[in-house]
């Protein structure tokens, strides 16, 4: 079956947005495949501006953000059946809970994205994830070193900055279909350290199910 592309669109969070669960440097390992990874919280109340029609515009960052990740979704859904019109599809399920899955999702007073990318490609290895951060003195937002970038490898959820993605629709075929979150480069404003030393240490959130090798039969969703 010849494979179809999704339509892609970069979204970049707000000044103010915090990182929980963070391997921007060392990757995390599940199930023997490596994959750089952290979730982006970014708070509800939070503004962005976007150009449009040539003017900036400020929207409620965490309505338009998902807004457009549900409407990448839905455009991505319509995609699909135009190309495979007697094919049933199924969302990605969570193997636990049988309840279809998506890298975003409203945590108490956050927009959660869930951003991750393989270490390994299809042509080898892949680029690490390019991380800057913001010099108040200059205004400028700087490359860090190497060295810079080891600071960067434990920090805390109090940690702020912005995330650049790349947003596309993927086919798992069995394992079914949905959007992936793909990060591009970090620009950090606010850095604090890990510190470690409590429950923090421990994650609480179940692995997604479409990084799951087994997949969960549920009857068709479109």
């Amino acid at each position: 079956m010849e494979s179809i592309k999704s339509e892609q669109i970069k979204i970049v969070t707000p000044v103010g947005t915090r990182f929980r669960y963070s391997y921007l440097v060392t990757p995390d390992e599940y199930m023997g495949v490596e994959k750089w990874k952290t979730e982006a919280m970014i708070p509800v109340g939070t503004i962005v501006k976007v150009k449009e029609d040539g003017k900036e515009v400020e929207h409620e960052a965490t309505q338009y953000i998902a807004n457009q990740l549900e409407n990448l979704l839905e455009g991505w859904k319509t995609q699909l059946k135009a190309a495979y019109p007697t094919r049933t599809f199924t969302l990605t399920k969570n193997k636990n809970t049988g309840k279809p899955t998506f890298p975003w999702s409203f945590e108490e007073d956050y927009l959660i994205l869930k951003l991750k990318k393989n270490v390994k490609g299809l042509k080898g290895n892949n680029q690490p994830i390019q991380l800057f951060k913001h010099d108040p003195a200059s205004g400028q937002n700087l490359l860090m070193s190497e060295v810079e970038r080891q600071t960067m490898n434990k920090i805390s959820p109090e940690t702020t900055g912005q995330a650049a993605m790349l947003a596309s629709g993927y086919d798992a075929q069995g394992n079914g279909v949905g959007i992936k979150l793909f990060p591009i480069s970090f620009c950090f404003r606010d850095i604090v350290p890990w510190t470690g030393g409590g429950a923090d240490d421990f994650d609480t959130t179940e692995p997604s199910s479409y990084e799951e090798k087994t997949p969960t039969a549920t009857a068709a969703d479109f």
